[in-house]
């Protein structure tokens, strides 16, 4: 019987994956074109934003939700590989500025909360959703996983938006600040010998249990919360050490990304602008908080400068290169990134069960 089940949702994945060759094949493409114009995460908001071109015409595009769950499984494990054993050893310094990363979160998205709710008019849901400062590629994941709402827009573009203000305006804020650094890759090395892949296997099978455990128990989002908080623990205590190569995240990033932007059909240009033109403003006041939190911890002994990059909301990655790029420690930006990851990935699933409750 489980042999049948197995070869049932193999074929199930297949044909659902046949069934979305032209949106994936959109979404490679608008990845690609993002590599080529240096747009940050360009692989996810490439395919977000080629797809979303698709949105304005009569052409039709469709991505099946069977493929979500081993691409939230692989984002979460992604996201677990931020960190490593280093931490350990630094964490009790950081007492303060963890403080102040769940003070900052909480502040930023009341805030940037209360200008969507009064400003544009958006659900309270919807609101707290687009404010919440980082964490794009969770928050997206939670929103396909919550299904088809006619609200995503308003939260994907401003979202999405946020990423690339913030993660242009930092580099110009450091050039303008420390001068001229070169910026290049900052990558993990993994050796691809037979521990690697017995270590990668062993990564997606427990991480797949977990979130089937935590599903039995009624946790919103399991796959994601689940991979994401065990994959973290594995890594930091150096327990598994092999990560996903480049390619296989940029391929994650296309099947997430052209998943989103399939989702906006029937998006107009007048909606567009109106999400992008306060999706701005939001970003800059997100920006302003950071810098004042920034600014209150060196008063404790902390350096404004990498602390700034610490709290920016920006993408992870990026942040994390310009860390390298100018001598700061990345195990201190990366940490704090990924402490407002999970704080914001512990509040999704109250969040959205909240929602579901009360609609």
């Amino acid at each position: 019987m489980l042999k049948y089940n197995t070869s049932k949702n193999i074929k199930e994945y297949f044909l659902a994956l046949i069934g979305s060759y032209k949106a994936l094949f959109i979404g490679l493409v608008g990845g690609y074109i993002g590599t080529l114009i240096n747009l940050p995460l360009p692989w996810l908001l490439g395919s977000l934003g080629l797809n979303l071109c698709f949105a304005f015409t009569n052409y039709k595009i469709v991505f099946p939700t069977k493929l979500l769950n081993p691409i939230f499984l692989i984002v979460g494990i992604i996201l677990g590989g931020t960190l490593n054993v280093t931490l350990l050893y630094k964490i009790h310094l950081w007492i303060f500025s963890s403080l102040a990363m769940l003070v900052c979160t909480i502040v930023s998205t009341i805030l940037a909360g209360y200008y969507f709710f009064k400003v544009c008019k958006f659900s309270k849901f919807i609101s707290v959703l687009a404010a919440l400062p980082g964490a794009f590629v969770p928050i997206s994941a939670a929103l396909l996983e919550f299904g088809k709402s006619k609200n995503d827009k308003g939260v994907l573009i401003p979202q999405a938006t946020r990423v690339i203000f913030i993660v242009s305006f930092v580099p110009i804020f450091f050039i303008n600040n420390l001068g001229f650094s070169e910026i290049t890759g900052y990558n993990y090395e993994n050796i691809y010998n037979e521990r690697y892949f017995l270590e990668i296997f062993f990564l997606l099978i427990i991480c797949f249990i977990f979130a089937n455990i935590l599903k039995k128990y009624k946790i919103p989002s399991p796959t994601l919360v689940g991979a994401m908080a065990l994959s973290g623990v594995f890594y930091t205590f150096e327990i598994i050490n092999a990560r996903f190569p480049d390619a296989f995240i940029n391929i994650a990033f296309i099947f997430l990304g052209t998943a989103l932007g399939t989702r906006l059909n029937g998006l107009k240009i007048k909606e567009l602008l109106f999400f992008i033109f306060h999706g701005i403003i939001v970003s800059s006041i997100l920006v302003i908080v950071a810098m004042i939190t920034a600014y209150l911890l060196t008063y404790i002994g902390f350096e404004f400068i990498p602390t700034f990059l610490s709290f920016a909301p920006g993408g992870i990655h990026e942040m994390v290169v310009i860390s390298v790029a100018y001598n700061i420690d990345p195990i201190f930006v990366s940490y704090h990134h990924f402490l407002r990851i999970f704080i914001i990935v512990l509040f999704l699933p109250f969040l959205l069960s909240k929602f579901r409750k009360t609609n």
